[in-house]
């Protein structure tokens, strides 16, 4: 019998980061939070924490945080049935930041319309979004991989379309009005972060170029990227659905309309008796069918 004491604990820790924050939210002392842990890595006779800035889990913690994942889904669920009771645990998922300052938030509301469970969603890039399912931190995410993880499984939603895009006045001042694909790769661009490789991708796929992003600036913000595009300053590959309007309006440009990135995007989920997965899942297919092509 699995001590789910001990696995809350765990969880707290990894959810908050910090063992006092795991006390706090377990209403715990510090102490006992970190006796329950070094019990159940006494009962499984090794570690689960890594115990570093910041706290990772272990490879078989991994393991037994998505096994506690899944319980509590299914507990939530039985429970869900009995009596309509307001603790539900929040349901855990991994979206990626384009999605979130797009489409994303029509799930929400047609979600929320219908039931009351609580989403917590987990910002990530979409090409890591998958190993959060993995590691046991979320229990759905949206990925550009399609391959599902074990014990889940995956469905294709379609793809996101981006476009490089720019305002007349970058293009004059920085391009001077050339528009070909060795004079857009020397132009200041921008990128989200390290883990972004929509760019690279881009150049190599769309552009038939050697990747290159020393000429990027990182600003990790998807509402933030369109604001510095229209700033007259960088270049940058954005959703189509993002920028339909001002590319309509002339105030920003499609520098190579030709060639847009098609991202394709997947849905995966782990394989539970779970009512309200699956009515999420029947929520982000309805929404994917208008928003994604």
């Amino acid at each position: 019998m699995m001590d789910y004491k001990a696995l809350s604990s765990l969880h707290a820790v990894l959810t908050f980061q910090r063992f006092d924050k795991a006390a706090q939210h377990l209403n715990l002392t510090q102490s006992a939070v970190s006796q329950n842990i070094k019990r159940l890595e006494q009962a499984c006779g090794q570690p689960l924490l890594i115990r570093a800035r910041p706290v990772l889990p272990t490879p078989l913690g991994e393991k037994l945080l998505a096994h506690f994942n899944k319980v509590t889904l299914l507990e939530d669920d039985i429970r869900d049935s009995i009596e309509r009771d307001n603790t539900r645990q929040p349901l855990r998922i991994a979206v990626n930041n384009d999605v979130l300052a797009t489409w994303f938030t029509d799930v929400v509301q047609a979600f929320s319309a219908t039931d009351d469970n609580m989403l917590h969603i987990k910002a990530a890039d979409q090409s890591h979004t998958r190993s959060l399912l993995q590691s046991g931190q979320v229990v759905a995410c949206l990925s550009q991989i399609g391959t599902p993880v074990a014990g889940g499984d995956s469905v294709f939603l379609g793809y996101m379309h981006y476009e490089l895009v720019a305002t007349p006045a970058f293009i004059e001042t920085y391009l001077h009005n050339d528009l070909s694909s060795d004079a857009i790769l020397q132009a200041p661009s921008l990128v989200y972060d390290e883990h972004d490789e929509l760019w690279t991708r881009y150049q190599t796929e769309c552009l038939k170029s050697q990747a290159n992003a020393n000429n990027s600036h990182w600003y990790p913000s998807s509402h933030g990227f369109v604001e510095l595009v229209m700033g007259g300053t960088v270049c940058a590959l954005v959703p189509s659905v993002q920028v339909k309007q001002k590319i309509k309006s002339k105030k920003l440009v499609s520098l190579l309309p030709d060639n847009r990135l098609a991202l394709p995007l997947y849905w995966h989920w782990y394989k539970l008796s779970s009512p309200v997965l699956d009515r999420l899942t029947q929520v982000i297919r309805t929404v994917t069918q208008d928003a994604l092509y």
